[in-house]
């Protein structure tokens, strides 16, 4: 720790309402301030505009909201030299050429830590915004690892595109609070599960992994009687012969909304974008107790032994029986719970990885001085 803090300028597109930033950095700021370091943390999109951004159609006031909201992040920009380091989560700006950041990055100005947690060198946008995919330039990514002093990411999979054009690449996995995501107390762990919640938390860009799972409920239904809890989908789901619980999504719940389920289930395509997926929902619902049963897909594979603290699914025969298990088996259930938190304890959490970032952080400042 030195006497100077060191001036960290963070700047993310979504605000905390979004995962990536809260995750990502946010949630980092008290460890860095009592470590050494002055953070200002500002977003691009505001929480009413980041709300805006997954709903359909609108796109005059998208457009304008948009514009104005850039103005106020070149003004943003323009102050960087006043800080020691810049860590920029994904991008500048969601659409367009990588200019801003190819001026962030000349002589004279702070030495850059990009961070991303996505394959957002991938073509992909969310059904909201179909209008505007050509706007979007995934291109540019590889332009900006090139620009920056460092560069971290979520798993190997991002690490491995990222060496290619930056040596300077750190593996720091998407963590979380153990302090704050706790378990639920279990008093019923020994019994079976009456009218048992099976659980599924997301976004609205990850909303229509839902419908890989509709076969599975309706089979699981027909023998077993639970509900299904839905949150943070952009639209309500219904699925026929299934008792589903739409439950909107909020920051101020998002512990307890993880605590209410009994069984968690985290589905992704098998495709390139799901490999660069940190696995998040999954390490969530885990350090939450929960069991989980998540799709064999990506980094999903390292944070899931299957069997031991969760179950990993190809098959809709490999949902419905890790489902069945899961709801008959209360043993089961418990050794899950503990050996998933575990897990979580031994490689994504926050206390863990917390001193990683902030060695990045400060070796890149040393370097520059």
């Amino acid at each position: 720790m030195t006497d100077t803090p060191i001036r960290v300028l963070a700047l993310s597109p979504i605000p905390e309402e979004g995962a990536g930033c809260r995750f990502r950095f946010a949630q980092f700021i008290p460890y860095l301030e009592s470590n050494g370091f002055q953070v200002t943390l500002q977003s691009l999109f505001t929480p009413e505009f980041f709300r805006l951004v997954y709903k359909p159609g609108q796109y005059v006031r998208k457009a304008f909201t948009f514009g104005g909201l850039s103005l106020r992040r070149l003004a943003t920009v323009a102050s960087a030299s006043q800080y020691d380091v810049v860590f920029l989560y994904r991008e500048l700006f969601p659409l367009g050429p990588p200019l801003v950041e190819r001026w962030l990055a000349s002589r004279g100005r702070p030495p850059i830590v990009f961070d991303f947690d996505d394959a957002i060198f991938l073509p992909n946008v969310s059904d909201a915004n179909r209008m505007i995919a050509m706007l979007k330039q995934p291109g540019k990514v590889s332009t900006i690892i090139r620009l920056s002093d460092r560069v971290v990411v979520g798993n190997d999979y991002l690490a491995g595109y990222a060496r290619q054009f930056n040596p300077a690449v750190t593996v720091i996995p998407t963590s979380v609070d153990l302090s704050r995501f706790v378990p639920r107390p279990r008093h019923d762990a020994g019994r079976a599960l009456a009218r048992p919640i099976i659980g599924w938390i997301g976004s609205p860009t990850t909303g229509p992994y839902l419908k890989m799972l509709r076969p599975v409920f309706q089979r699981l239904a027909e023998r077993r009687e639970f509900t299904l809890r839905i949150s943070g989908a952009a639209d309500p789901v219904s699925i026929p012969g299934v008792d589903v619980d739409n439950v909107p999504w909020s920051l101020e719940r998002e512990v307890e909304l993880f605590n209410t389920c009994d069984i968690g289930v985290y589905p992704l395509p098998d495709d390139e974008w799901s490999k660069g997926k940190c696995g998040f929902k999954a390490i969530q619902f885990m350090a939450c107790g929960v069991p989980v049963i998540s799709s064999a897909v990506g980094v999903n594979r390292e944070i899931i032994q299957d069997g031991i603290n969760g179950f990993l699914a190809t098959t809709v025969d490999d949902w419905v029986g890790g489902l069945e298990r899961l709801l008959s088996d209360a043993e089961l259930r418990r050794a899950f719970a503990e050996a998933g938190r575990a897990t979580i304890a031994g490689r994504y959490s926050l206390e863990l990885n917390a001193p990683k970032l902030a060695s990045a952080l400060r070796a890149v400042a040393k370097e520059r001085s």
